[in-house]
């Protein structure tokens, strides 16, 4: 039986081009822990991966669509609202379990010693206490106020507004950082 996830598209076509997929072709159904597309009147990629081209600020907008078996990209959804409600959702899924990201809502306790910085946090998915190291490749600013925060485990955290933190967060983040 020919393995169709290798035939992808001519390889000598449109090298390096962005191809824009009609929202209306795709069909997506989740087989086991694979998402499965099938593009109408072309074929089906037997597993797939949903990527964010800006994942910090375009959140459901320029959705890429990556056959993860090749490695190859198969092309790039505009916009995640033009596909159907149960895709919709599908994909949504996909991303988010990619995308785990818990907001900063107060900062409890941050206490720095030698370089290290151990943070006590409540975060939109609960408590979390996390370590840091090396505050200028941990600490990112996305926009002015809004923070992407790196622990030692590779965890992400989002700080979406310093000046919307509590004061004493805000005290402990300036004390910190």
């Amino acid at each position: 039986m020919p393995d169709w996830t290798l035939d992808y598209k001519d390889q000598n076509d449109a090298a390096g081009e962005l191809e824009y997929l009609d929202p209306q072709k795709l069909h997506f159904v989740m087989r086991g822990d694979a998402m499965v597309l099938t593009i109408e009147g072309d074929r089906s990629y037997l597993k797939v991966r949903a990527v964010r081209a800006f994942p910090l600020t375009e959140l459901n907008e320029y959705i890429g669509l990556l056959d993860a078996i090749s490695g190859h990209e198969i092309g790039m959804l505009r916009h995640l609202r033009d596909l159907d409600g149960p895709t919709r959702q599908l994909v949504q899924r996909e991303i988010d379990k990619r995308y785990f990201i818990p907001k900063v809502q107060r900062i409890v306790q941050a206490k720095k010693e030698f370089g290290t910085v151990y943070w006590d946090v409540e975060t939109d998915r609960g408590s979390r206490q996390f370590v840091m190291r090396g505050i200028r490749d941990s600490i990112h600013e996305i926009e002015p106020g809004r923070y992407l925060v790196n622990d030692v485990d590779g965890n992400r955290f989002e700080v979406p507004q310093i000046n919307e933190l509590d004061s004493k967060s805000q005290v402990l983040w300036d004390k910190v950082v």
